[in-house]
């Protein structure tokens, strides 16, 4: 009896299938990694390269406060989940939740690029009104106080301005035209 329960113990273990051997697929696929943490899009426009390098071709772009999946950091650089894989980004082009959130409650138009200073030698104030775009393009200026003496001056100033680049502006995920007040101090 006994060696009959040793057969059968025998029979059904040769019979059953071996247990599977875990796969590493983050090697094979970094998309399938799990994110370590998610961030937001800090950036007007950020490109996603398939290198971490600024060279590397551009696989996929993202816009301001759109939320992303950070698969590895490395230097300067992030490795994201995009659509239909992964690819690489600059990590400072990325802002945690809390971030979103203060500038969120806040609303306040942010420079994306900054008006150019004009140098003069004159004393006085300058006040201009933009009208700023979705995107966050100055649209139109218009000179509201100048007396610094100079139209010319003033002009200048008008133009540097039409230059420079918002932030937009999004309010319950819906951006927002706006009009900024710039003054110039000589």
């Amino acid at each position: 009896m006994k060696r009959f329960f040793i057969a059968t113990l025998f029979i059904v273990a040769c019979t059953q299938k071996p247990a599977p051997v875990a796969s590493d697929t983050n090697a094979a696929d970094p998309a399938q990694r799990p994110a370590i943490d998610v961030q937001y899009v800090a950036v007007p426009t950020m490109d996603v390269h398939a290198r971490a390098d600024g060279a590397a071709p551009v696989i996929a772009t993202y816009g301001l406060t759109e939320a992303i999946s950070i698969l590895e950091k490395k230097g300067e650089w992030s490795l994201v989940r995009t659509f239909d894989g992964a690819g690489w980004v600059k990590s400072a082009d990325m802002m945690t939740g809390a971030e979103l959130d203060k500038i969120a409650a806040g609303a306040t138009p942010r420079f994306y690029v900054a008006p150019r200073q004009i140098p003069f030698n004159a004393r006085g104030e300058i006040l201009l009104q933009a009208k700023v775009n979705t995107d966050g393009s100055v649209i139109d200026v218009t000179p509201v106080k100048n007396t610094t003496g100079s139209a010319a001056l003033a002009v200048a100033n008008a133009d540097a301005l039409k230059e420079a680049k918002f932030y937009p502006l999004v309010d319950k995920g819906t951006r927002k035209t706006f009009v900024y007040e710039h003054r110039v101090i000589y």
